[in-house]
């Protein structure tokens, strides 16, 4: 994997600069936004395949557009069992607050308890679970990126951790390159509130090529490196 590359591989667009000026608009604009995820998944597709010019142009807004909508729709799915699990947990403490209303104070402390206990557990299970969906989430990504939209991948656990356990070593430097990407762009807000929004689009891409240079590896395609 090309790491450097994946930095700096947007200033080799000789339309960089109005990509990223739209991209960075389109990012502050709700609902809209999505189509900045699907133009970054079918970058990710466009590093996969070889194209010199991974960027796709945004006269392409509704085939970003829905390619955004898709995935989003496939993250909601991704983290729905926390999401859950936390409605759960809010019923359960609504109930037992109700119930601790008409108790006395001795059987309103053991229902604290029991309350500080059951979110405990609750929070435990839901803070785990979504640890393990951020991480493996880029997987799921990835492949719906090489995909006609195949909502199904989203819920393929067995397939994407497949993926990454295929993959380990270049995954995890996906994501940590990933992450140090998002903290750079985060000096963005130096440059003021809206500066911040051209520089989370610039880690979009970053993220993009990381992933699409990660599925070239996992089949085999990536050039091999220069010899000396």
């Amino acid at each position: 994997m090309d790491i450097g590359k994946s930095f700096t591989y947007v200033l080799d667009d000789p339309q960089w600069i109005m990509k990223v000026l739209i991209g960075g608009v389109l990012f502050l604009i709700p609902i809209v936004n999505l189509a900045v995820f699907g133009y970054a998944l079918n970058t990710s597709k466009n590093v996969a395949d070889g194209n010199p010019t991974p960027m796709p142009e945004w006269s392409d807004f509704g085939n970003h557009f829905m390619r955004g909508l898709y995935a989003f729709i496939g993250v909601l799915v991704y983290f729905l069992p926390a999401i859950l699990l936390y409605c759960c947990l809010f019923v359960i403490i609504f109930a037992l607050s109700l119930a601790a209303g008409g108790t006395t104070s001795r059987s309103n402390d053991a229902l604290g308890g029991v309350v500080s206990i059951v979110s405990l557990c609750f929070y435990c299970v839901i803070g785990l679970y979504s640890l393990v969906a951020s991480i493996s989430i880029p997987a799921a990504l990835t492949r719906f990126a090489m995909s006609a939209n195949q909502l199904s991948i989203f819920w393929d656990f067995r397939g994407n951790f497949g993926f990454i356990r295929q993959n380990l070593s270049n995954y995890v430097i996906a994501l940590l390159v990933g992450w140090v990407a998002s903290f750079v762009a985060g000096f963005g807000i130096i440059l003021c509130i809206v500066g911040v929004v051209f520089t989370w689009f610039w880690a979009y891409m970053v993220t993009a090529y990381l992933y699409g240079q990660l599925w070239r590896a996992s089949q085999g395609t990536m050039p091999a490196p220069a010899m000396a």
